[in-house]
């Protein structure tokens, strides 16, 4: 495909170029790579921020975009298990 000037209109970008010029993670879309959804036999569930796939290494801060277990890309369910670790704590 062309532009009016004859040039070319396709541009490809690796993942090393999207994390330099976009600051993503590896170039990741999704703030890192996903994750199966669900957990391991031997993980702690000890919260609802770990029982909602939405903990962090702090007490106090939830992940609750796509990068989050069982965040499910765009569509908001890391939101809402963020909403719903907050709602059974």
């Amino acid at each position: 495909m062309e532009d009016s000037s004859g040039r070319l209109c396709i541009e490809a970008k690796t993942t090393l170029d999207l994390e330099h010029s976009l600051g993503m993670t590896n170039g990741n879309i999704f703030h890192g790579a996903l994750t199966w959804p669900f957990v391991e036999d031997d993980a702690p569930l000890g919260t609802a921020a770990q029982r909602w796939g939405a903990a962090t290494g702090h007490d106090r801060i939830l992940l609750c975009g796509s990068g989050s277990r069982r965040g499910g890309g765009v569509s908001g369910i890391g939101g809402h298990n963020a909403a719903m670790a907050i709602l059974d704590s």
